[in-house]
């Protein structure tokens, strides 16, 4: 291939990976969503009582990732209540400590961690923890088996099995998540970034000062080459003898980890570093993978392109350059191969191919690569991921594929689901410290959430932009929740209104465009105020439309799909505005809040009857919303319309709206597509029929609701209840008749 052949072909893959979303806004979104998603899921934490700190690292807050990769969601957790210390003089009073220990026998990027005393700068003389052991020096060490983790993790897990993949404990296959512990300190290993020859053109002077100041995390994972752990395959480099004394125990290993400093220096590539490290990934994953699995992993690519990034002059990245921009990179690999070495990036003497490939492996990984530098990649045009192939042959041939989607319906979708990630981690964020608190007294609810807002603000005070964001999204929500259940108590005890009360629930507007509202007209129903719920149920029914999307974040229960008008206005808006104006959440009402919502919603609370039902809410932690009573918007609004106008005595409006609910259910029950909570929305329907007097009616809607979700359903009730209303009548009927 020519020099002309080459360019043009490098402006082809160019247009190509900005077709499939490897491009400077989808990156920024991804990016964007996954560092806002990172403090929620730390909130959300603090609201049950834990120490754990999240972070996201990989492909996905990375924004090195495309549809077809189908890419994992790396979460790294670290727990903030054992520090991880390098010498006694960084011991803080107050916390139980973790110090480093490591000699010239142990591992490259490996140490022993022992417990330190909370009180005094001493260690720890016996075992306290389940994951801990006494040694032959009678040192307490902290064991990577993370037994009380494996035991969280079997609750959130369907099957009742935890997925491992390296370091990652999971209950599913699609989430990878590192339990950690953190040190604010650089080991001298550590440093290798800072003090070993560079060209200095990369990373920049700006990125290198914030590496200095990230840390490390020390990960639950023993050394791959040990005697001790069971690998497929062994490589003779810094190979320990199995009756080596010296050599530490496989589950007394933690790993260093400089996953934020890796970040950082992702972050600061540019947009054709960044389609060539994608681009190369995707070769990776369609050539290699099928031949050696993940243990060609896309870290080795990663470490790679950094040491390619910092060797070659910064003027070899450009556009017209990046089928040669690939070539170097993969050339950096081959060496690699051939010597049996890939070093990593920012941390000294380690070999990222110990324990990883067979020597017959290396052997066929470089003879792949060479043919692909030898061809100037033509195998780009068997890429099956992603189309890319076929959208290289397509362009070549100037012909549209209508199979394949266009750049802007793949963005749409990216942003979405970006969106959706976001709308439903900040969701659960609200969520679960509610259905975490349900056996507190109604007073020590309301301190509770109180003591969250106060905690958020002054965190807010000192938070990043991202941070704004989440913060301004969950006060809202913790604002309407107090209001609600403050408002509950005064109706019960018989009370009216305070102004305090209603000016919470006017800050409270902000957290979507119509929960707040809603959980304001319910509670202006059941106070009697008619006419003012009537307005405030109209300004609700104004806010519908296509750019509105009802979303719910229940496990078990799917969102609606977005229309084609929705996804093309939200592709260019912000998480924020399409979360606060454009998506109205599920309705939740806790046990404290019954006295705001009809006597009727109340039955939702119950609807876990018999053993049956409980054993379908698994795993239980992911089901806590079925112990309250949860509702769409949009049928909960007509349902409060109906309900409203006949107390005012406007049945023709209370019909209209009625018709409005069956008209509601009937779309979304033939498209058969997500439908939230359609069950509550059929019961609210059977309902109403039963004000009108439709008793039949009203039992074909409850029989309906069970059709479609036969546990966990409060159609029983229902159910029951007509049953016996009929049965009391035959027996007054007969009765009558003697």
């Amino acid at each position: 291939m020519d020099r002309e052949d080459q360019r043009l072909m490098s402006l082809r893959l160019s247009r190509v990976l900005e077709d499939i979303g490897v491009n400077k806004y989808i990156i920024a979104r991804r990016r964007r969503t996954w560092l806002g998603i990172e403090p929620i899921l730390t909130f959300t934490g603090t609201c049950i009582g834990n120490n754990i700190k999240f972070f996201h690292f990989g492909s996905q807050s990375e924004g090195t990732t495309t549809i077809g990769m189908k890419s994992d969601i790396d979460t790294l957790l670290y727990d903030d209540a054992f520090p991880v210390i390098l010498d006694l003089g960084e011991w803080k009073q107050g916390k139980s400590h973790l110090l480093v220990l490591k000699t010239e026998h142990y591992p490259p990027q490996h140490c022993r961690l022992q417990m330190v005393r909370p009180d005094l700068p001493l260690p720890w003389k016996h075992v306290v923890f389940q994951s801990d052991v006494l040694d032959s020096k009678g040192r307490v060490l902290r064991t990577n088996s993370q037994v009380q983790y494996y035991k969280s993790i079997t609750e959130f897990a369907e099957s009742g099995e935890v997925v491992k993949h390296g370091p990652s404990r999971s209950w599913c296959e699609d989430i990878d998540r590192v339990m950690a512990y953190y040190c604010a300190s650089l080991p001298q290993e550590c440093q290798f970034l800072f003090n070993r020859p560079r060209h200095g053109h990369w990373p920049k002077p700006d990125t290198l000062a914030r590496a200095r100041q990230t840390g490390v995390f020390l990960v639950s994972q023993g050394y791959s080459d040990s005697p001790e752990r069971s690998t497929r395959c062994r490589s003779t480099a810094l190979h320990a003898i199995r009756n080596d004394l010296s050599y530490p125990k496989s589950k007394w290993e933690w790993r260093f980890s400089t996953s934020i400093m890796e970040r950082l220096l992702v972050f600061d590539m540019n947009s054709v570093q960044h389609k060539t490290y994608v681009l190369i990934k995707i070769i990776s994953k369609s050539f290699f993978k099928p031949v050696v699995g993940d243990r060609l992993s896309t870290f080795h690519i990663k470490t790679a392109m950094l040491f390619t990034i910092e060797t070659y002059s910064p003027g070899i990245w450009k556009e017209c350059n990046l089928v040669q921009c690939v070539i170097y990179c993969l050339n950096t690999l081959i060496r690699w191969l051939k010597i049996k070495n890939c070093p990593h990036y920012t941390i000294s003497n380690v070999n990222l191919f110990t324990g990883k490939l067979f020597k017959h492996e290396l052997k066929v990984i470089t003879e792949m690569i060479n043919s692909m530098v030898t061809s100037d990649l033509q195998c780009i045009y068997e890429v099956q991921m992603d189309s890319l192939g076929a959208r290289m042959s397509a362009l070549i041939l100037h012909l549209t594929n209508s199979e394949n989607m266009s750049r802007k319906m793949i963005n749409e979708s990216i942003s979405f689901e970006v969106v959706s990630r976001y709308h439903g981690r900040s969701y659960a964020s609200t969520q679960v410290p509610i259905q975490n608190r349900q056996n507190l007294e109604w007073y020590q609810y309301v301190q509770a959430k109180f003591l969250d807002i106060i905690s958020l603000v002054n965190i807010s005070e000192r938070a990043s932009d991202v941070q704004h964001e989440l913060f301004s999204v969950i006060i809202p929500h913790l604002l309407c929740t107090c209001a609600s259940v403050l408002a509950s108590r005064f109706i019960h005890l018989g009370l009216p209104i305070t102004q305090d009360v209603l000016n919470l629930y006017k800050h409270s507007f902000d957290s979507d465009v119509l929960s707040s509202r809603l959980k304001f007209a319910s509670m202006l129903y059941c106070c009697g105020q008619y006419e003012a719920a009537k307005n405030s149920l109209s300004y609700c029914e104004g806010l519908l439309g296509p750019l509105m999307l009802q979303c719910c974040a229940c496990s078990g229960r799917a969102t609606i799909i977005p229309n084609g008008i929705f996804l093309e206005y939200a592709l260019n808006r912000s998480n924020i505005e399409i979360l606060t104006k454009h998506m109205c959440n599920c309705i939740h009402f806790t046990r404290y809040e019954t006295s705001c919502i009809p006597e009727f919603l109340v039955y939702e609370m119950f609807k876990t009857i018999s053993d049956a039902d409980r054993q379908e809410r698994h795993p239980a932690v992911a089901y806590g919303w079925m112990d309250l009573a949860v509702v769409d918007c949009e049928p909960f609004l007509h349902y409060l319309q109906f309900r409203t106008y006949r107390q005012l005595g406007q049945h023709n409006r209370a019909m209209e709206k009625l018709r409005k609910l069956d008209r509601y259910l009937g779309e979304h029950i033939q498209e058969d597509i997500g439908h939230g909570h359609i069950d509550t929305a059929l019961n609210l329907l059977g309902h109403c029929c039963e004000q009108m007097d439709w008793l039949d009616r009203a039992l074909i809607c409850y029989k309906k609701s069970l059709q479609l979700y036969p546990r966990n359903n409060a159609a029983n009730w229902h159910i029951a209840r007509l049953l016996h209303q009929r049965l009391n009548n035959w027996l007054n009927l007969s009765q009558q008749y003697d």
